[in-house]
């Protein structure tokens, strides 16, 4: 993709209601869009609207991808007021990128084992091993599935959980928010940004960084698609892909 898309994405946004007129969209209440020739945006349309199979297929396809094995351990960012906003315990090195403000202590939780009733979207079944999973349909935003969370010792857990495990990433959150961010009104938050992995350069990394990269391997996966769709239907190969195909 171009570089004057990823620039777009960072840009303010506006939301056009658009209607097929022939061989063009147009303004919904009447008229042409007015837009820069080679503006990016997205189009929000019913699938049932769509005629082509094929084409909502590939719109429309998962993409599932385990990206966390079983006993991974992950730090939660934490914003504990106790101290007077000085840091409290240990502190990873080095030092995590993008650490939400006002981040004073971190957390550590474990991925662990399958959940007895827990069933990988793509197949329907038990994972033999636990782990940590992103699911993508078409090119739309993630979806975490996750094995048990353990927590570490100290967090207040609510009745009915004895093993010190919770559910999902989510909850694991809420709980330690709860124990350590008694000064919040709400004790949710977002897992992407707060909850950092460390990959094999041993630096820590938000949960954000592997959303982005599973998308980017969908939009890889549907452009090779696409690609192989036009060579079917022109009859033809090109020598060599431009540049900014070969992904």
């Amino acid at each position: 993709m171009s570089d004057n898309y990823f620039d777009s994405l960072w840009t303010e946004k506006t939301t056009v209601p658009v209607k097929r007129v022939g061989d063009r969209w147009e303004f919904f209440y009447g008229g042409d869009v007015p837009v820069k020739d080679g503006a990016m945006g997205e189009l929000t349309i019913s699938t049932n609207q769509i005629l082509d199979t094929e084409f909502l297929q590939r719109v429309t396809a998962e993409l599932t991808v385990k990206v966390l094995e079983e006993g991974t351990s992950l730090l939660v960012a934490l914003s504990d007021r106790s101290q007077n906003g000085s840091r409290i315990g240990d502190w990873p090195t080095p030092f995590p990128l993008n650490v939400p403000l006002g981040t004073t202590r971190w957390a550590r939780v474990k991925l662990g084992p399958p959940q007895q009733k827990a069933i990988l979207p793509q197949a329907n079944l038990i994972p033999e091993t636990g782990g940590l999973w992103l699911k993508v349909k078409g090119l739309e935003r993630c979806e975490l599935s996750s094995s048990s969370i353990l927590l570490p010792d100290g967090i207040q857990m609510p009745m009915g959980f004895p093993d010190r495990s919770v559910k999902s990433l989510n909850h694991a959150l809420t709980l330690l928010s709860q124990t350590y961010e008694k000064h919040r009104i709400s004790n949710t938050g977002n897992v992407y940004a707060r909850i950092f992995y460390q990959d094999k350069d041993e630096c820590w990394y938000p949960l954000d960084d592997l959303r982005s990269g599973v998308q980017a391997k969908r939009e890889r996966q549907l452009l090779n698609e696409t690609w192989a769709q036009i060579e079917m239907t022109l009859g033809w190969r090109p020598v060599s892909l431009p540049k900014r195909l070969r992904r």
